[in-house]
């Protein structure tokens, strides 16, 4: 019955105008209702179930497991919850702010990339295995002479905050707003995002290599050796085409993405992983 009326609300405050559900308190139920949901969503794994159950569920995180995982572990931890709560609160805010419906919409879009790109750092970290003597200068590279120790643990803490705000700001997106457009290029532009920092860390390790044979020890097996300066020239570039794909989608024109120059600016420093591609409408 719970789940049901949980359900309901949610159809509810979706059919709603913007300027009446866009407040601060509101934009903060509703993600808080997304994180239980998408926790308690951990069994639900087939393609079936995701279509019947979530029909509108934002096509980069909603179904997947490990999404589920760290919903679920957020909302156990009553401290790292206050903290999320804290944080988001202010990002929801600013959303909030604006008086045109429109501008709130705006400032929603741009809470997407500012919270993809804070949980970047650790998820490189994570899913590049870098550990050890490679783990300590890529720490000292990005974030300066920190204690190290801290440092890895007030990334950690930011990951998992802007991991879970990401979820909530991309569902509001695409459930509450009901942008498919957005929410679709959205998850391209994470799949292009995650591409790059990929080739900006390895191109890090590369670079403090030198003339050194092998990569520095706990390494990313995959990430290349020695000499980095041929993705390194690529990375302005990668950037550059980055920026030009927000601005699009930000102003409201997610079909002017232009995925596939950034496709082949990674294929050019070596990365083969194919990312979508949206063409413009005719």
């Amino acid at each position: 019955m719970a789940a049901l009326a949980t359900s309901s609300r949610l159809a509810t405050f979706s059919r709603r105008p913007v300027e009446a559900g866009f407040t601060t308190a509101r934009l903060m139920e509703y993600s808080e209702q997304f994180l239980w949901r998408t926790a308690q969503s951990q069994p639900v794994q087939t393609s079936q179930t995701s279509q019947t159950s979530q029909p509108q569920t934002s096509q980069s995180q909603a179904s997947q497991p490990q999404t589920a995982r760290l919903a679920a572990r957020l909302l156990k931890d009553k401290p790292l919850h206050q903290r999320w709560a804290h944080e988001h609160g202010r990002l929801m805010h600013g959303v909030a702010a604006p008086t045109r419906p429109a501008d709130k919409v705006t400032e929603l879009r741009k809470v997407t990339f500012l919270t993809l790109h804070r949980k970047a750092p650790f998820e490189y970290l994570r899913d590049r295995h870098v550990v050890g003597a490679a783990r300590r200068y890529l720490i000292r590279a990005l974030f300066g002479s920190q204690d190290y120790a801290q440092c890895l643990v007030r990334e950690h803490l930011a990951f998992m905050s802007s991991a879970c705000s990401f979820m909530c700001a991309d569902a509001l997106c695409g459930e509450v707003l009901g942008d498919a457009a957005f929410s679709t290029a959205l998850a391209h532009y994470q799949n292009a995002y995650t591409e790059y920092y990929r080739a900006y860390g390895d191109s890090l390790l590369a670079a403090h290599t030198g003339a050194d044979s092998g990569a520095p020890s706990g390494a990313p097996s995959g990430a290349p050796s020695g000499d980095g300066t041929s993705a390194q020239s690529l990375l302005p570039y990668l950037r550059y085409q980055l920026k030009t794909i927000r601005e699009h989608m930000v102003s409201g024109n997610p079909q002017q993405s232009d995925f596939a120059t950034l496709q082949a600016l990674y294929q050019a420093t070596g990365d083969t992983q194919t990312l979508p591609i949206i063409s413009p409408r005719p």
